[in-house]
């Protein structure tokens, strides 16, 4: 095989490779897109990347990312504006791989300089984003693991980028669209199949695929790569319009429809399970070298008796950082509590109820009322039927008791509330407001505040 007919298979491959996983990433992230948001919101914060001002544009910006990486991969799929595409595909890369490293490296006992609202230089503690939100809740990464997967990708982005500079690459012809669409299509099928547990991506793909063709097929216009693009984001736009409108497609969180809440509190020992394992790290002097020696306190439980060692070594300090020795089950809920205005915890009392239990979530119940008084009233339409059928109904929010009782009265709510932590709601129900319905302490159903339901059209036995 020439090399030319090898570089050429090569490029064929990363395209196929890259653009699929591109429209995978950007319709997972589109799925939960306001999870996304709330990443965003991470790496804005002082403490991170320090930028405070972009803060109130996390929902735009995740969106308008989400549909740029649907668009550069469907691109680089059917081979659309070749040198832009490659060039975009190449700085999104490089920036999201800057970005890992950085996350990666973040010292989370570190401080960092930064300049507050007037001009004062201060120094701050950092904030390490643990989890960079590459593929959401489906797929959690450390920064670490994100990092290494973006350098790997990297390997793929270069010939694709070479290329197009060397107008190897065009609208495919028929054999190329078979080559690549047939691959792109088995590709999403594996991943789906391996890590998803979800079979919308593939469907997803082949309508953007099909909404591409359909274009390049009808139309005859010098233009017609754009035309694509715009068939393409229309197909993503009406995806992100209705996960953003009513709740994701596929949940992944501890709080999906068929968790069980109560399982999913438990602990390790209550399972049955391994649990991970901790130590502390304490530093000790070597006084005749006089350089520090961190040891772990799992160790030193083994060696703080034996004279070689308190002969020589001297305590700096025992406070040092705690680090996991060995990996083991951890709960997937570990802050759920729900208060009563007295401060008393009813987790446990409201979760071991037997029958059914309905929630009003309201991450911000403030904001809430911007929703209007209709979807109050539909909450409230089934609240009254709920409790004269005997089944329990609570709200749910961050909101002091004082503010909560304020919102019952104005808005005659015939259910209490009760107080839980706002970033355990925003887990919860991707809707403020949102309505989650739960039996024996398993999610049975979960609305956004526009798809409230009558009490009448339930079957709850």
């Amino acid at each position: 095989m020439d090399s030319s007919r090898f570089f050429n298979g090569v490029t064929l491959i990363s395209r196929t490779f890259v653009g699929a996983l591109f429209v995978v990433s950007g319709l997972i992230k589109s799925n939960d897109a306001l999870g996304f948001m709330y990443k965003l919101e991470e790496y804005f914060e002082p403490g991170a990347l320090n930028l405070e001002a972009w803060s109130p544009y996390a929902l735009e910006i995740a969106v308008f990312v989400c549909i740029a990486e649907v668009l550069l991969g469907i691109a680089l799929l059917v081979g659309a504006l070749p040198k832009l595409t490659s060039v975009l595909t190449l700085g999104m890369m490089l920036f999201f791989t800057w970005l890992t490293w950085y996350t990666a490296t973040c010292d989370p006992f570190g401080t960092k300089m930064i300049t507050d609202a007037l001009g004062a230089n201060i120094e701050i503690a950092n904030q390490c984003v643990l989890e960079c939100g590459c593929f959401g809740n489906a797929i959690p990464l450390t920064a670490y693991q994100s990092f290494l997967k973006d350098l790997f990708l990297l390997i793929f982005v270069v010939p694709i980028t070479i290329a197009a500079f060397r107008n190897k690459i065009e609208l495919n012809d028929s054999r190329t669209s078979v080559i690549i669409y047939t691959g792109a299509i088995l590709m999403t099928f594996l991943f789906c199949y391996w890590m998803l547990d979800w079979n919308f991506p593939i469907l997803y793909l082949v309508f953007l695929l099909f909404a591409a063709s359909a274009v390049r097929r009808r139309i005859d216009h010098p233009k017609v790569e754009w035309m694509m693009a715009i068939a393409v984001m229309i197909v993503a736009g009406l995806i992100q319009y209705k996960t953003l409108t009513h709740l994701p497609l596929k949940d992944y969180r501890a709080y999906a429809v068929g968790e069980n809440i109560i399982e999913n509190r438990m602990s390790a020992e209550e399972l049955g399970l391994e649990a991970p394992t901790y130590a502390t790290e304490y530093t000790f002097k070597n006084t005749k070298t006089g350089v520090d020696t961190i040891v772990l306190s799992s160790d030193y439980l083994k060696i703080y008796n034996e004279s070689r060692f308190t002969s020589t070594y001297e305590i700096v300090t025992y406070d040092g950082r705690e680090v996991k020795v060995s990996e083991g089950y951890e709960p997937r809920i570990m802050d759920l509590i729900m208060e009563n205005a007295d401060g008393d915890d009813l987790t446990d009392a409201v979760l071991s109820k037997k029958g059914y239990t309905f929630f009003h979530i309201s991450k911000d119940l403030e904001a809430a009322v911007d929703a209007g008084a209709p979807a109050q009233e539909a909450f409230n339409a089934l609240a009254s039927e709920a409790l004269e059928a005997g089944v329990d109904f609570y709200g749910l929010t961050n909101a002091g008791t004082e503010y909560s009782s304020a919102f019952s009265e104005d808005f005659s709510a015939p259910y209490r509330f009760l107080s839980c932590d706002q970033i355990e709601l925003k887990i919860m129900i991707r809707s403020n407001p949102g309505l989650v319905l739960m039996k024996d302490g398993v999610i049975v159903e979960k609305w956004s505040w526009r798809d409230v339901p009558a009490f009448s059209d339930l079957e709850l036995q």
